[in-house]
């Protein structure tokens, strides 16, 4: 087991397990550790990708995310099993302890976040990508939003896109339907007070679910990606910065 993590019991209702790695970092798996982490049906999937870059994003994700898992229901990883939601959302079973988690990744970037009990997701986008923003705003967003980042240009335009961005992906993986809630259904209000950013979410009146839920949001630049973290929970949180290259040294 991981020596940063003695058992389940350590994750405490008021925190959020960031764990991260560079999938640069992760090359060159031999056969026999593969078959020892992910599950035969995997294994059958990993083969039938014909495109390299796919099949070692789909790898490196199944191995980041049972490693990472296993440490908290203290069994093998490859033991461990899933289901999804309607939407694709995957919930681990024979969980007892209520383990949640949500994981997202680029080129450069994977991280999970692990909590209990409570609905999470996560969102990381390299800010640097240069995109059409005003036109995917106006299409997507709401239109607080565009209407916002319309007021700015070049630099502070980018930055707040992409905070919006990873902020409405975080809350619909939170949520659990994905992109389909509609992005334009609700808005981020975002604002420094006292050196502190501050993250209001607020509703249009074409929002389908409840308003009510505590969610809160945490926001910050990791590995110089922008990373958004959404959880449904009445009490602040404090958020745990794990490496995962350590969970890869037998690899």
């Amino acid at each position: 087991m991981n020596p940063l993590i003695s058992s389940y019991n350590e994750l405490k209702a008021n925190r959020i397990d960031l764990w991260f790695i560079d999938p640069l970092q992760l090359t060159n798996f031999s056969d026999d550790y593969i078959k020892s982490i992910l599950s035969p049906d995997e294994i059958t999937k990993f083969a039938s990708f014909k495109h390299k870059e796919a099949q070692q994003i789909f790898l490196i994700t199944r191995l980041f995310t049972r490693l990472i898992l296993s440490q908290y229901v203290l069994c093998s990883p490859i033991n461990l099993q899933f289901s999804r939601n309607k939407h694709g959302k995957p919930e681990l079973l024979g969980n007892p302890n209520n383990i949640r988690f949500n994981l997202s990744h680029n080129n450069h970037l994977i991280v999970m976040a692990v909590t209990i009990n409570d609905d999470i997701g996560c969102d990381i986008e390299s800010p640097e990508r240069r995109i059409s923003i005003l036109p995917i705003s106006k299409r997507y967003f709401a239109k607080q939003e565009h209407q916002a980042l319309s007021l700015l240009t070049s630099e502070a335009q980018q930055q707040l896109f992409f905070k919006y961005w990873t902020l409405k992906e975080a809350f619909v993986k939170a949520v659990g339907v994905g992109i389909s809630l509609g992005l334009d259904t609700f808005y981020f209000n975002i604002n420094e007070v006292d050196d502190k950013q501050v993250i209001k979410l607020q509703f249009n009146d074409t929002y389908p679910l409840a308003k009510h839920n505590n969610w809160r949001f945490y926001q910050k630049t990791l590995n110089k990606q922008m990373l958004a973290i959404c959880r449904e929970s009445s009490i602040e949180q404090s958020i745990n910065y794990i490496d995962a290259q350590s969970l890869f040294k037998d690899k």
